[in-house]
């Protein structure tokens, strides 16, 4: 019986490396490559299209999510709001050079970075939360990235304030992806097509089925969804063989959010009810 441990490298870019096996008896299982998205930065540049906006031009009514990607241009749409705060998030289509808008009272802050999928478009939801227990509340904000089947991505934006200056933590689900495989242990029996995906003392076992046993293929973790709890986020990550495309574990992690980078903790492999 053939037995195989992966041990996937975090990396400094969105790109996820082929896992290494020993030379002598390679196995073609690897995690695939996320495709890579630049991280979101504040941008203040006069010459930006979206600059000569003022509060007056922009919209007061939330925008229609089939309506996001209109080619008339320029255009921009309302996502989102917390009343309370005078919190406002817009976005932009590509006659504004696209981004988002984030206005607190009257200053507006831009961000590079995607809101929506053309394919499925959607409104974001947004959450007014202490994100890092500093006693100071975040905007934290969900936006769905693609949903194409059993295939669903949300990305999480965290906005907060500092001596006037707004700042974007990013945690995007490619990201996440990475560092989730940097943990998590895979061991393949090639004798009897049994795919083990584990995190210490938690696991999912996937029986590959015969024609696919010799090679499994490509480890995925496509799926990404965010769920918040007392200003407390957890990613669900799910798992697939690309030769089978059978959604066969999840791995859960609690977000702990730092100054410009956020990690994983609590993580742990649940299976789905796939054997």
């Amino acid at each position: 019986m053939m037995r195989k441990q992966l041990l996937i490298a975090l990396l400094c870019t969105l790109a996820l490396l082929p896992a290494c096996g020993k030379e002598e008896e390679p196995l073609n299982w690897t995690p695939s490559p996320a495709t890579p998205q630049p991280t979101a930065t504040a941008t203040a540049d006069e010459d930006a299209p979206w600059s000569s906006l003022t509060v007056d031009d922009l919209p007061t009514s939330l925008a229609d999510p089939s309506g996001l990607f209109s080619e008339e241009s320029p255009q921009v749409y309302l996502l989102g709001c917390k009343l309370s705060e005078e919190l406002y998030l817009y976005g932009l289509n590509d006659g504004y050079g696209g981004g988002v808008l984030l206005r607190q009272g009257e200053n507006l802050t831009h961000f590079d970075q995607a809101f929506a999928s053309p394919q499925s478009p959607a409104l974001p939801e947004l959450y007014l939360t202490d994100t890092d227990g500093d006693g100071q509340e975040e905007l934290a904000v969900r936006y769905l990235m693609a949903a194409q089947g059993d295939r669903i991505a949300y990305d999480l934006h965290i906005y907060r304030w500092m001596d006037g200056t707004c700042s974007d933590l990013a945690v995007t689900h490619e990201v996440c992806a990475e560092k989730a495989l940097a943990e998590v242990t895979v061991d393949y029996d090639s004798s009897t097509g049994k795919f083990t995906l584990s995190y210490g003392a938690t696991s999912a076992v996937y029986q590959v089925p015969g024609q696919y046993q010799s090679n499994p293929g490509q480890l995925r973790l496509d799926t990404c969804f965010f769920r918040e709890q007392d200003g407390v986020f957890t990613v669900v990550l799910g798992v697939r063989l690309d030769t089978t495309d059978v959604l066969f574990a999840n791995v859960l992690a609690t977000i702990d959010c730092e100054e410009d980078d956020f990690t994983l903790r609590d993580i742990r492999v649940e299976p789905t009810t796939v054997v």
